[in-house]
């Protein structure tokens, strides 16, 4: 049986004692438990928390979320029942930018720790005062590959379950379409399937389904790729501390498995080393050289991307890698003489059918983009912003020398509309 917080009790006492509000050296507390896979507790596990260097916007609209820097705050360590917690002063949770405390603004923090195999876990969170950590448990994934007759075959169980609120805390609340007052529920865990080479993405799926084969086209002729899963959920706690203020605990816990090695494919893409417009001011072009780095198209965004073949190919499957701007999918085109195009494939970055996750409200979107970089052990994670990455096979048409990549949105027909910009790529093959 897990044992009580007498810590929590403690630093309430104090301030019923007190008999004031908090001052900027009192201690805070954030308490959590560490488990592994199969619910077992975590003992001597180390787990880092960090802070962030800035504040974060509140109350403003049309916010850029940008890249977080996290500033190492120390470490604890965990007890024989795998709980742990962090201590901070009070006045280094919330700047005090205004003489109102209630429009103070909060820092993020975030904890993590990492098993042998690799599997990860961390939260990343801002609180006002004494509050406790969904528990964070390891993914058991049970990701395993076979082989298969197209590939390998990539099988992975369940994702991880809902966040639930600790003994010390409850749900906080929303209202629903007849405005009735309901419990503000996590949102649930959707399985990202990431390739990678060693700390590159190669490839990502959104919302994967066990089973998914990982074709020769999306492995290319990379050396050594291994496949892992990544998910997360956002939710919000209220905590009532006695003596204290009610303290909100807004919160994003992230998942990620062991990485598990893949046969590679060594299939060379016929583009490897094509010459390419836009291209760059000197050099060869960064998009067909067979390196996994992000390139910017330019200082402004580009409504499209041309491949030189050395001589004409009939191509049969095209891989887009590490895409960012603004764009639902892609329209594929092929000519001869540049002149006349034929449409060869259309790509999307998601499922035709593929529904967004339910982030409407306003505090889990903003908070999702706010902790999109959040990850001590991998780079960006969100399904809106990317970077995507996008396979497919090709209409025969003959032989093309010229491969034409449109950035698109589709209407509610599902049709291709020319109406985006590439900003940034890592990679366009294409093969015959």
């Amino acid at each position: 049986m897990r044992p009580s917080l007498p810590s929590l009790g403690l630093s309430a006492a104090l301030l019923l004692t007190s008999g004031c509000e908090r001052l900027q050296d009192d201690l805070v507390f954030v308490y959590g438990r560490l488990e592994r896979r199969d619910g077992s507790s975590v003992t001597d596990g180390v787990v880092p928390y960090a802070r962030t260097a800035h504040f974060e916007p509140r109350g403003e609209t049309n916010v850029e979320y940008v890249m977080p820097e996290f500033i190492h705050s120390g470490e604890s360590v965990t007890d024989g029942y795998g709980d742990f917690f962090l201590e901070t002063r009070y006045g280094d949770v919330q700047s005090a930018n205004s003489p109102d405390p209630d429009l103070h603004q909060p820092f993020r923090f975030r904890a993590q720790w990492r098993d042998e195999t690799g599997a990860g876990v961390f939260a990343s969170f801002i609180f006002q005062d004494d509050v406790e950590l969904p528990t964070l448990r390891i993914w058991d994934s049970q990701l395993v590959v076979t082989p298969g007759a197209e590939g390998s075959v990539v099988s992975f169980g369940a994702v991880p379950p809902l966040p639930v609120p600790p003994l010390t805390g409850e749900y906080a609340m929303t209202s629903d379409d007849q405005q009735n007052v309901i419990p503000d529920l996590p949102t649930t865990p959707e399985p990202a399937l990431f390739i990678v080479e060693g700390d590159q993405p190669l490839f990502r799926v959104w919302a994967a389904s066990s089973g998914w084969v990982a074709n020769r086209f999306v492995l290319e002729d990379f050396a050594r790729p291994a496949i892992m899963l990544r998910a997360h959920s956002l939710g919000a706690f209220m905590f009532f501390p006695l003596g204290g203020k009610h303290s909100p605990l807004v919160f994003r816990v992230d998942w990620r498995t062991e990485e598990v090695p893949l046969p590679p494919a060594g299939l060379r893409p016929v583009s490897r080393g094509a010459s390419c417009e836009p291209s760059p001011p000197r050099g060869a072009c960064p998009w067909t050289d067979g390196k996994l780095e992000r390139v910017a198209l330019g200082l402004k965004p580009v409504d499209g991307l041309t491949l030189t073949l050395e001589e004409p190919r009939s191509l049969r499957h095209v891989v887009v890698r590490g895409a960012e701007g603004s764009f639902s999918g892609f329209v594929v085109e092929g000519s001869l003489d540049a002149e006349q195009w034929t449409r060869l494939g259309v790509l999307r970055n998601f499922a035709k059918d593929y529904v967004p996750p339910p982030l409407n409200r306003r505090g889990p979107r903003a908070y999702n983009e706010q902790t999109q970089w959040d990850s001590p052990f991998d780079g960006r994670f969100s399904w809106a912003h990317g970077p995507h990455f996008l396979e497919g096979p090709l209409e025969s048409v003959g032989p093309v020398r010229h491969v034409r990549l449109r950035p698109v949105s589709f209407d509610h027909a599902g049709e291709a509309q020319v109406a985006g910009e590439i900003r940034a790529l890592g990679e366009l093959s294409v093969f015959d």
